[in-house]
């Protein structure tokens, strides 16, 4: 029977607490040796095969595996699913109830529900949660747009908690939308896509106290979309690199998922120079079918780029403004870049980038006279 302290050494190196250490010199040696040497040996069902072809002994295996890392990860994993489950539970609940009713309606109610989300490590469900809980300050009027976002955290919630019966990237979709992060050296390690990227729009949100940034690249040869996500405490300073109506040369190294979309920049090529030419926009109709393939792809997108081409123009009835082109009609988010983008436009068509959101597509940018101007 082994005495206490190997049963000790044994705990310490299941939990990956034992450090690697230096081998003795005269293992060494002789692992040396024997790699080096052009043994051969017979495989068990086949032919044989060099020694260096055989899987490694324990002994050549050097560092046992962080068995602590993987105990960690698992637990996270059941935190995650549990907080699932009971936001599934609390899903069903309010529609059971009704919108309406007074305990639906209930700040503290919503911000119960997100609270323990992010007990659960499911941060980025938890502002989802809070994002909707806002939707109800527009009164009954709001409440489809509260059932349509109850409808998304209900297929996230599934979703996530079944990621075995997913494809891969629709899982790794999932659980970024759920809030597992991916390891930035990861992201980097993957194949990049090069390109001269035009920065063609940013937008700046604040999201429970973190401002959150969002540059958005479209490559020129490419045509793929990038999102460059950039975070900071409220008050502090975003960098404002790379500038919009600049055009980079660079690697993109883009996130895993569904729809590939946030990225980051590997190797600069070139420094960012102004962008002359521009992006090529597309029509109404195009921006919209672009966006009605990504949403397919992933429904719980919030926000889709997009560059389009077109006049702004009034709406019928006086419902606010549209962008309109010969393909069609975008209605726009109306706001304080409304008026800039009219002065810019005088009535003639001008090229938008902006975001496609639930409430209609948001004026980022303008390009007139070859300049682009931020409208945020």
């Amino acid at each position: 029977m082994p005495c206490k302290h190997t049963l000790g050494l044994l705990l310490l190196w299941a939990e990956g607490n034992v450090p690697t250490t230096v081998r003795p010199e005269r293992a060494a040696s002789w692992l040396a040796a024997r790699a080096s040497a052009d043994v051969v040996e017979a495989a068990p069902d086949g032919p044989s095969r060099p020694a260096q072809d055989r899987p490694p002994t324990s002994v050549e295996a050097g560092a046992p595996p962080d068995r602590g890392k993987a105990k960690r990860a698992d637990e996270r994993a059941a935190r995650v699913r549990a907080g699932l489950d009971e936001l599934d539970r609390w899903l069903a609940d309010r529609v059971r109830r009704g919108l309406a009713a007074p305990d639906s309606t209930s700040r503290a109610a919503w911000e119960g529900a997100a609270s323990r989300l992010v007990d659960a490590q499911a941060g980025a469900l938890a502002n989802r949660v809070r994002r909707a809980a806002e939707l109800l300050d527009a009164g009954p009027s709001g409440l489809g747009a509260v059932l349509g976002e109850l409808s998304t955290l209900h297929t996230l919630a599934v979703a996530g908690r079944r990621p075995a019966a997913l494809d891969p990237d629709l899982a790794m979709s999932v659980r970024t939308a759920v809030g597992w992060t991916v390891a930035r050296e990861e992201v980097l390690a993957g194949t990049p896509v090069t390109d001269h990227w035009h920065v063609v729009a940013r937008s700046d949100t604040e999201e429970h106290r973190i401002t959150v940034r969002r540059t958005w690249l479209l490559g020129r040869r490419t045509g793929r979309w990038g999102l460059l996500l950039d975070f900071a405490a409220f008050g502090q300073t975003l960098s404002a690199e790379p500038a919009v109506g600049t055009v980079l040369h660079a690697d993109l190294h883009h996130f895993p998922g569904r729809v590939p979309m946030r990225a980051l920049v590997g190797v600069e090529h070139e420094p960012a120079q102004d962008d002359a030419e521009g992006p090529s926009p597309s029509t109404v109709a195009g921006t919209l079918a672009d966006a009605g393939w990504a949403i397919a792809r992933e429904p719980w997108l919030e926000r889709w780029p997009g560059v389009v081409r077109a006049t702004p123009t009034p709406r019928s009835g006086g419902r606010g403004w549209a962008l309109a082109d010969s393909t069609g009609a975008l209605p726009l988010v109306v706001d304080r870049a409304i008026a800039t983008l009219l002065a810019v436009s005088a009535g003639r068509p001008v090229v938008v980038a902006g975001e496609h959101r639930a409430t209609g597509f948001a004026p980022l940018a303008v390009r007139a006279h070859d300049r682009t101007a931020a409208l945020r």
